[in-house]
């Protein structure tokens, strides 16, 4: 039986530099003395090295000293400096005819009798080569190591920095010397691995669960045999080779293998979503996997009893399965970009409240950023995350307050279920199990339907999710709606969130008061100052979020100026004046509406079938 975990792989090169002399399979340091004394030694034998090494094996089942026999390991010392798979496959074979054979014994007396080769190689040479002959060693564009390896039937991808890695650079040293790593030797080797990579690799772009080609979109199942979904507009397949390096994290769990033939209703279900926010949500879980466009962030909000966090862990179940599908309430800014870096989908349950460099945080996600933060030990140098990721949130109480979230979000209010209506945890779980695969299929049937459609469909007015938005309509129409809906439905959502952006922002609930009182209709004009003085003396519900001085003022109103435009109130920045910063705010005489219902082009869902 053959030892498939070593079995060779190209190397990244063929340049073995001299201090890797000492690797298997090198000769030593003889040179041409050492290839002459080989190749006299096999001369010298009645057949071929192979024919001698399996006739021992064959003793070995009752001769536990068969294959030490100076022959056998003469035999085993020109192979293994000319024919390292042959080597090591027949080693392991040996090793397998009889537990009590000490392959080590075999290493030590095989290195002896190789030209320069009395000196035993150390722990660190035999793991750098064999990470070298075993994996291609590539960096991605920040000049991370990435080993690719190739095995039997699949291909699997990991950083050298990983977890993953070094779990499997443990196992192929196991079953090669049948001895763990030391935690100093394995850095060093990880350490001259990663250099391998680095500096003589090629560059490739490393994706986790979601990636874009020519032909459409790649998805990790993140299975055992390392297969990826390929979505285009005229359907879906599952590939036995990724066409993208998709890479992993040690929590990342698989989904389900798709079945044909499912249906989209069972997902109902098993989740507690609104009639009138399930096309939403259905292009909200499409479109994570489309990486080259932003994301909108889900927010489910219900009362105690409402299902939030089951039907949150449902919706990640088909995005990206973790062996933690919720999480808690992050502590910092950092918390929620060291998330994103070890998951696809960023997903928070029983959230009450978050700061405001949370939200922002959150925003950076949606539409792509980063976090950088001084590099550990270091006092000049920055250690930066960039990501973009698709993110849930849950809570009973709205979680998104900042105006610049709210335009981000989609927002799901789940009405409560009533006792008789509910069901044990148990039977749900397992009946999810059941209908996963039908419905992951059925998902994909539909990606497939909107990608056709969405090269037709042209929007005459776009929210600023723009993206999501026309990826939202061709769904729609997509799963039968009259070309339009999604738009309208979206805009009656952006409405809604202007008016929780409003009615959750102090500076705003005192403008309405003040001018509904005092000024109707709107328009004002003054400095900062003087708004500050008129605004500081009124009645204001919460004093702890309201502005200290004029600047913070100016600040608050440049961040809900895009909510009180939206309902045709301008507040501008004219400049400044000897006074100090001039602003207005008046009535917009002729806006359009927020989301005319203005659409052109598409099909109606079926006609391509025709």
């Amino acid at each position: 039986m053959a030892d498939t975990s070593l079995s060779p792989a190209r190397s990244v090169d063929n340049d073995h530099h001299d201090h890797h002399h000492r690797h298997i399979g090198d000769v030593g340091d003889g040179g041409d003395d050492a290839s002459l004394l080989l190749q006299s030694a096999a001369e010298g034998m009645p057949d071929d090295p192979v024919t001698i090494i399996e006739a021992a094996i064959e003793r070995l089942r009752d001769d536990v000293g068969a294959i030490v026999e100076p022959t056998v390991v003469t035999a085993f010392s020109i192979l293994r400096a000319t024919d390292l798979p042959n080597y090591l496959r027949l080693r392991h074979k040996a090793k397998e005819a009889n537990k009590g054979c000490l392959v080590t014994e075999l290493d030590k007396a095989v290195q002896q009798s190789l030209p320069g080769g009395g000196d035993e190689p150390s722990a660190l040479d035999e793991l750098v080569a064999l990470a070298r002959n075993q994996c291609q060693l590539k960096h991605d564009p920040d000049r991370n190591a990435i080993a690719v390896i190739p095995m039997p039937g699949r291909q699997e991808v990991w950083r050298v920095y990983s977890t993953g890695y070094e779990e499997w650079l443990r196992t192929a040293y196991w079953r090669a010397k049948e001895a763990g790593v030391p935690e100093t030797t394995m850095k060093s080797a990880l350490a001259t691995i990663a250099a391998a990579g680095i500096n003589d690799g090629e560059q490739i772009n490393l994706h986790v669960r979601a990636a874009k080609d020519d032909a459409g979109y790649l998805i990790d199942l993140c299975d055992e045999q390392w297969r990826a979904v390929l979505v285009t507009p005229t359907g879906w397949q599952v590939l036995d080779h990724s066409r993208a390096y998709f890479t992993r994290t040690q929590s990342m769990r698989p989904l389900p293998e798709p079945q044909r033939g499912g249906d989209i209703g069972l997902l109902w279900q098993h989740t507690n979503i609104p009639g009138n926010r399930r096309v939403m949500v259905l292009t909200w879980l499409l479109d994570s996997f489309r990486p080259d466009t932003p994301f909108p962030v889900l927010e489910l909000v219900g009362e105690q009893g409402s299902a939030k966090s089951t039907t949150q862990s449902v919706l990640r179940s088909l995005v990206d399965p973790n062996k933690v599908m919720l999480r808690g309430r992050p502590k910092t800014v950092e918390d929620i970009f060291v998330a994103a870096a070890n998951n696809w989908l960023v997903s928070y349950e029983n959230l009450s409240g978050l700061t405001a460099e949370q939200q922002d945080a959150f925003c950076t996600l949606s539409t792509g950023g980063g976090f950088a933060s001084r590099q550990l030990y270091t006092n000049g140098e920055e250690h930066i995350m960039e990501t973009k990721r698709p993110v849930v949130l849950n809570g009973i109480a709205v979680v998104a307050t900042r105006p610049d979230l709210i335009d981000r979000v989609i927002h799901v209010d789940m009405p409560t279920i009533p006792p008789e209506a509910r069901k044990d945890d148990a039977d749900t779980s397992a009946t999810w199990e059941r209908d996963r695969p039908l419905v992951f299929g059925a998902l994909l049937d539909l990606f497939a339907d909107a990608l056709r459609i969405l090269s037709s469909v042209k929007l005459a007015h776009k929210q600023r999710m723009a993206d999501f938005e026309r990826f939202g309509e061709a769904v729609a129409r997509a799963l039968g709606f009259e070309p339009g809906e999604f738009q309208r439905q979206y805009a009656e959502l952006v409405r809604a969130g202007i008016d929780r952006a409003l009615e959750s922002n102090a500076v705003a609930q005192v403008l309405d008061k003040y001018f509904e009182e005092r000024i109707t209709p709107w328009n004002w004009q003054g400095t900062a100052g003087q708004l500050y003085d008129l605004l500081n003396n009124q009645i204001i519900p919460d004093r702890s979020t309201w502005p200290k001085s004029p600047k913070g003022l100016a600040d608050q109103l440049r961040r809900i100026a895009p909510a009180y435009r939206a309902k045709g109130i301008e507040i501008s920045h004219l400049g400044h004046s000897r006074e100090g910063a001039l602003w207005r705010i008046a009535l917009i005489r002729t806006h359009s509406t927020a989301t005319p219902p203005g659409v052109e082009g598409g099909i109606r869902y079926g006609a391509h079938r025709e």
